[in-house]
């Protein structure tokens, strides 16, 4: 036996009697090999100890409309337990303000939906924590992780207004809030470090646990990441597009594309009601705009996120060109003399901003405030990174194995003298061709799912490219035999050019896979109906599904359908359900806490 393999013994240790039957070689090798074994042993016995000891419990909430939220206070959790804290993980929305004072230790992640709102399911405890009064929840501790996306003006709303109530309500911060755009996973980390330096010194017990957890997981940091997906937003699958159909007829004012992509060899997996994050790249003339206008050359090295590339490449395929943002503008002010952008920006203008950012992009900006741009990198750090497009997933793994399909509305305008188009939409319609990849990936919405129970009602409310998930879940449906009372309600502008997917809804009517279809064509009469309008002609049928159980989904435009959908359902409960107008609110915000108002919405 070599002494070269013996492990490292001190010379003070000597484990084995000198007069051993063994060579001086084997005996260093033995001791070594007993030291560490006891080491270990003890290592363990450590741990043990710490893990008996009482733990400091910390409870994780989250409230999320689209599962991001939910998906990192599960890893969030998941590293707790593992760093010995008695870690739980609770639905924010499952939570009263009275439930809430009775805790110590809370740590919030927050999505903000919409126009600055809570997530569905936390609608209810958002009011009650904006009528909470006094100190109620002195004693607790808490830290947010706030979700949100800068391109909206109301930014991280809710999770900001969490972190500010809670301490007007007496609570005391753990750690500062920490707001995140976009991508997450720089925040998320910075967010749980924190933690993990000041929550052990919440509890002795704890922090014992703590170290011994540290000390035998050393070599396991980022644990919590070992179950990622193979393929995720910062590492999106290759995805050759298989086919680009026209489902708008002729006639149509409108051109939806249902996209077809291929999955083979990916080890994707999605379930009805997921999203598939796309990421685009700009429109060659737009780059070719924002070159000329900037006056920067296009082999311009740069640097973004510790990588160097050539500048066209750049702008093509880092920056947000289509969208401004109110960063973009504040920054560019400083490097014009233009006295009208530079009042613009000032803090009391905010109002005045978010109208002026409506519908520009970087172009009309170059334009019409020449500034003078330094240098490339300077022009590239002014621009918002771009950010993956997200579109609701229209098929079933169940029934179109090793494919993943959408529905896109192509965006096509002219305004301030310009064609322009949507980023994705025109990428997917103008310039990737049938064979050529796409960079994609899963957005997993666990909070969009159908009901275990598959003889639960369901009510689906998808007007225009709203349709999409529901296509999914009556393939689904119908790929695994389920049978249950099923309800959609479509709604577009013409029944002749633009009833997507008509002849397979038909056939899931004729299969029984589908109970009834409801639809509104806006434009087919001289007065405009829309699916809303439907819902309250059949308001007596959709409270008796509701009485029976029924599950109420709806996808589709935010800004508009979303809330004349709201309010038609509002209307209904409070009409046939002999409810007060507050009532009936309510009654829905405990829907949507129960997971029976489900809706999917941008």
């Amino acid at each position: 036996m070599s002494a070269l393999l013996a492990p490292t013994l001190p010379a003070a240790i000597q484990l084995l009697p000198k007069d051993a039957p063994f060579s001086p070689e084997q005996q260093a090798w033995l001791n070594g090999f007993f030291a560490g074994l006891l080491k270990g042993l003890a290592e363990r016995a450590q741990a043990q100890n710490a893990s008996q000891a009482p733990r400091l419990a910390v409870k994780i909430l989250f409230a999320s409309q689209t599962g991001t939220a939910e998906g990192l206070a599960k890893k969030l959790t998941k590293e707790a337990r593992r760093r010995g804290f008695n870690a739980d993980l609770l639905d924010l929305g499952s939570l009263s303000l009275e439930v809430l004072a009775t805790l110590a230790h809370v740590l919030v992640i927050a999505s903000t939906h919409g126009d600055g709102d809570a997530p569905d399911c936390a609608a209810r405890f958002a009011l009650q924590l904006q009528a909470a009064q006094g100190t109620p929840l002195a004693g607790l501790k808490y830290a947010v992780l706030a979700l949100g996306d800068r391109s909206y003006s109301k930014f991280c709303s809710f999770g900001q207004h969490i972190d500010e109530r809670f301490a007007a309500l007496g609570a005391i911060r753990l750690a500062d809030r920490i707001d995140a755009d976009g991508n997450v996973d720089e925040p998320f980390k910075s967010f749980r470090d924190t933690l993990w330096r000041t929550l052990p010194a919440e509890s002795p017990a704890s922090s014992a646990a703590n170290s011994a957890a540290d000390a035998l997981d050393a070599s396991d940091e980022g644990a919590s990441e070992t179950n990622e997906p193979r393929w995720t937003r910062n590492r999106p699958f290759a995805s050759p597009l298989l086919g680009l159909k026209l489902l708008t007829g002729t006639g149509s004012d409108k051109e939806t594309r249902h996209v077809v992509l291929s999955l083979k060899q990916a080890d994707l997996y999605y379930e009805p009601g997921d999203a598939l994050g796309v990421w685009p790249q700009q429109a060659p003339e737009l780059v070719d705009a924002v070159l000329a206008l900037s006056g920067a050359a296009a082999d311009s090295p740069v640097t973004i996120d510790g990588e160097t590339m050539g500048l066209r490449d750049a702008l093509t395929v880092k920056r947000e060109l289509t969208t401004l943002t109110a960063t973009t503008v504040i920054k560019y002010s400083a490097f014009t003399s233009d006295s009208g952008l530079q009042s613009l920006v000032q803090r009391e203008q905010s109002a005045a901003l978010n109208q002026f950012l409506y519908g520009r992009d970087i172009v009309d900006l170059l334009q019409d405030y020449p500034g003078t741009i330094p240098d490339a990198q300077l022009l590239v750090d002014l621009l918002a990174p771009l950010k993956p497009r997200l579109y609701s997933i229209s098929s079933s793994l169940a029934a179109f194995a090793e494919e993943v399909h959408l529905t896109i509305a192509v965006v096509r305008y002219e305004c301030r003298g310009r064609r322009r188009g949507g980023l994705a939409s025109s990428w997917f319609a103008d310039r990737v061709a049938v064979g050529n990849a796409t960079a994609v990936y899963v957005h997993q919405n666990p909070r969009f799912r159908l009901p275990s129970d598959p003889g639960i009602p369901i009510i689906m409310i998808g007007p225009g490219t709203g349709i999409a998930p529901f296509r999914a879940f009556l393939h689904h449906r119908r790929k695994h035999g389920f049978t249950g009372r099923t309800w959609l309600f479509f709604g577009e502008r013409h029944a002749e050019s633009d009833f997507l997917y008509r002849s397979e809804f038909e056939s899931f009517v004729a299969g029984h896979e589908l109970s009834r279809i409801d639809t509104a064509f806006s434009r087919d009469q001289s007065q405009k109906i829309y699916v809303q309008h439907r819902m309250l002609e059949a308001g007596k049928e959709i409270w008796s599904w509701l009485q029976d159980g029924a599950v109420i989904y709806v996808c589709g435009d935010a800004t508009h359908m979303a809330k004349d959908v709201d309010a038609a359902l509002q209307a209904i409960i409070a009409k046939h359900g002999r409810r007060s107008a507050a009532q009936a609110q309510l009654e829905m915000h405990a829907l949507a806490a129960d997971g029976r108002y489900l809706r999917d919405v941008y």
